[in-house]
């Protein structure tokens, strides 16, 4: 019998809330307090009542006394909640949201629902995702660094001043585990169903006393397929990547610290393998159904066993993925002002074949080749007196190279495979569409913000950043009569040029951040006005048009926030809430025109959207040995102004990735057992309402509310330096979809992972 959200992840969020009033998880260690706080100094937040820090505002403060909406955990929260990449984090903040992309790589991420469902290489998104302050471009490889983790922040909402690019929604900030000047190593196995191994492993200490230092670590992930492809009886939908990194502390003076990070990983496991769904028309808008009423595609083939873990593919898709990257931080004590340098370099190269169509034919098979390289250079000086009034200026430059070369294999199906060169038809799109470009980024800001006291409890908060992108395009697209993808890439000479197309663009622009907080012991009360932008630039899809090759403008997003922080009895409960509106102008939106038989892609300035919402967080600590935590979010996004291309008019619908409402919780107890050690249990769940997945709101991209139930039952031992535990993740099964895509006569349907199940042994020294 299949158990609802209703009656299961609802029933604890409830119970959560009934507890604890309305809430939110945070972290119980300090995600990189400073680059000269020790780890020992950060554990030391895990006691009862101990403030969290955090470093939202760039400098080491209590979450509590930071006036921006933040969710934080620590690295030992990420390990009980079987939190493995940024994906994930959506199960723990009711407000951050994704649709998921091909299974190594891609993901598109919102909050508060503001973000770009783009999954073309050369989007950036709204959100922006930093590992050690260092800022990640790419919209490939991003999942690669969340291991042998300090912490993570979220910080939702535009954050136009401090960071660097394109930011509307909000940034993910990951911290890793940094070196001491003491031996430490730990290890976390972890093996479960569908055959899933994980081995994450880290060591640190001294090279030369405190001088020199170290932290060495590394991860293993494997999985069988989840997925059934009864086409060749294979598993598919599986898991291989590892990933590396090595840090290096040199502290030739008190006043000096130089931080040398190396990391890099491979993924060689399956790209996404979908689900099909037929869109019940020809290939000339005849209805084409099976005789019982079930949906076909063109060619009459329907998926009619409603298993969303088996499919019929012809491709078996394929990922490969390698990264690396370095990057030097210096941090040089100037008296009572604090000089930082990040200099940074990124790449990524990855080769994906998919199974676009999802089924045993060949309608269309897709190819992306990418390899950007990007280099950032920041520096900062700041205030670091520890006094009322604190300040920060800084500059940052970031550069990015992108290299393609994509492919859509077209109705191979329908071609004569005897005179490919006879049925080769470009105008009804029979043939090999190739779409190589490269796209150059140039990026600078200045920007500074400040603290002033006001009065003994009321502070003045204000920041400004000017921004200056500059993004170059060579694109090309063209037919190749005879090439094929599938199983290798095999272009050929034989080629009809589509587009030729060279174009440069500018965008430029102010934003800010003005807040307002007072200080009420223990008790703050914000209000903010902050500015966010995201520049314009090209979209990278198949074109044949040079319509969808128009550059498309920058987006604004004008945040109006009230807050309230508070924690009562010595830190043992803590109550947060915010309250937000958003002035969302010339938002950019990724949608499919499908006015003719082919989808296509594009992205468009959508006119502009409003945002209401409300989210509150709670965490309920009464002693050592339980604590209770749960958050909601609710969310009114709508666009106000959206005139599509076809005259479809998208105006008054919700917009994309926005429920209505979110909410997740939990509790955790710990059982003493004296000498023996403890017992520990954990569970949570989440809640998600109904959201679409296009503007459009057509039935047929909406995702019904959903949600999941997780738990963990684990013995450590009285040195906390063992640790056995079970665990379960979305423990009853449910199913929902996590992505949608039109295709030609059928719709492609990415869903969530099923129930896994396992075991797991974590080890400290």
């Amino acid at each position: 019998m299949k158990v609802s959200i209703g009656s299961a992840a609802k029933s604890v969020l409830l119970a959560g809330c009934a507890l604890g009033g309305a809430p939110q998880v945070h972290a119980q260690t300090n995600p990189d307090a400073s680059l000269g706080q020790s780890a020992e100094e950060e554990y030391e937040n895990e006691a009862i009542g101990e403030p969290i820090i955090v470093t939202a505002q760039r400098r080491s403060q209590n979450v509590q006394d930071v006036p921006i909406a933040i969710s934080a955990f620590g690295g030992d929260t990420l390990t009980e909640a079987s939190i493995r990449d940024p994906r994930d984090l959506t199960l723990l903040v009711p407000s951050l949201s994704m649709q998921a992309g091909t299974a190594a790589s891609t993901t598109s991420l919102f909050i508060r629902g503001v973000g770009i469902g783009d999954f073309n290489s050369n989007t950036t998104g709204a959100v922006g995702v930093y590992v050690d302050d260092v800022f990640l471009g790419a919209n490939s490889g991003k999942l690669f660094n969340v291991f042998d983790s300090e912490g993570i922040e979220i910080l939702k909402g535009p954050q136009g001043t401090l960071y660097g690019r394109n930011t509307t929604a909000g940034a993910i900030r990951f911290s890793s585990r940094k070196p001491t000047d003491y031996f430490t190593a730990d290890a976390n196995i972890l093996y479960g169903r569908f055959d899933e191994f994980v081995a994450e492993a880290g060591v640190g200490g001294p090279i030369v006393g405190e001088a020199l230092t170290f932290r060495a670590a590394g991860t293993y992930h494997r999985r069988d397929g989840t997925t059934l492809n009864r086409v060749t009886g294979n598993q598919v939908n599986d898991i291989d990547r590892w990933a590396l990194r090595g840090i290096i502390d040199l502290r030739p003076t008190d006043d000096l610290l130089l931080r040398l990070s190396v990391h890099g990983g491979k993924s060689t496991g399956g790209a996404r393998q979908f689900q099909h769904r037929g869109q019940g028309v020809d290939f000339f808008g005849n209805p084409a159904t099976l005789p019982d009423g079930t949906p076909t595609d063109g060619l009459g083939y329907a998926d009619t066993d409603d298993d969303i873990f088996a499919g019929d593919y012809n491709v078996e898709g394929a990922e490969r993925i390698s990264t690396f990257g370095a990057s030097l931080t210096g941090e040089l004590q100037l008296g009572s002002v604090l000089l930082t340098s990040i200099t940074a370099y990124e790449q990524v190269n990855r080769e994906t074949l998919e199974d676009t169509d999802a089924s045993p034919a060949d309608l269309v098979v897709a190819y992306y080749e990418d390899r950007p390289r990007q280099f950032s250079q920041e520096v900062r000086l700041q205030s670091d007196d520890g006094g009322d009034f604190n300040w920060i200026i800084g500059g940052y430059y970031f550069h990015d190279e992108l290299k393609t070369d994509n492919a859509f294999d077209l109705l191979r199906s329908l071609r004569d495979p005897n005179d490919l060169l006879g049925t080769f038809d470009p105008v009804n799109s029979l043939g090999l569409l190739r779409y190589p470009y490269t796209q150059d980024t140039d990026s600078y800001a200045l920007f500074g913000q400040a603290d002033i006291p006001l009065t003994e409890r009321l502070t003045a908060t204000a920041g400004l950043r000017y921004s200056h992108d500059t993004i170059a395009m060579e694109y090309r697209s063209l037919f190749d009569a005879i090439g094929g993808i599938a199983p290798t890439k095999a272009y050929s000479d034989v080629t009809v040029p589509i587009l030729d197309f060279s174009g440069e663009e500018s965008f430029e622009d102010l934003s800010w951040r003005l807040a307002l907080n007072y200080d009420l012991d223990e008790t703050l009360v914000y209000a903010s006005f902050s500015k966010g932008y995201n520049s314009g630039g090209f979209a990278g899809g198949a074109s044949t048009d040079l319509v969808q090759l128009q550059p498309f403008g920058s987006e604004k997003l004008y945040a109006y926030e009230v807050g309230l922080k508070t924690e009562i009895l010595n830190r043992l409960v803590q109550f947060n809430a915010a309250a937000f509106y958003y002035d969302y102008r010339d938002l950019q939106v990724f949608v499919f025109d499908l006015t003719g038989p082919i989808p296509v892609q594009r992205k468009v300035n959508a006119g502009n959207a409003r945002v209401y919402g409300f989210e509150a967080d709670t965490t309920i600590r009464p002693s050592r040995n339980f604590d209770l935590f749960a958050s909601i979010t609710l969310l009114d996004g709508k666009y106000e102004e959206f005139d599509a291309f076809g005259g479809a008019a998208f105006s008054g619908n919700r917009m994309v990735n926005a429920p209505e409402f979110s909410a997740a919780g939990g509790v955790n107890f710990r059982f003493p057992l004296g000498a023996s050690g403890d017992l520990k249990a954990r569970i949570d769940g989440s809640y998600t309402s109904s959201i679409f997945l296009f503007p459009d709101n057509d039935p047929v991209s909406r995702v019904d509310d959903h949600g999941q139930v997780n738990a963990r039952l684990a013995w450590q031992n009285a040195s906390e330096s063992l640790e056995l535990a079970m665990w379960g993740k979305n423990i009853f099964g449910e199913k929902y979809i996590t992505s949608y895509a039109p295709v030609i006569t059928s719709d492609q349907l990415n869903y969530n992972d099923p129930s896994t199940y396992g075991v797991q042994l974590i080890l400290k020294y």
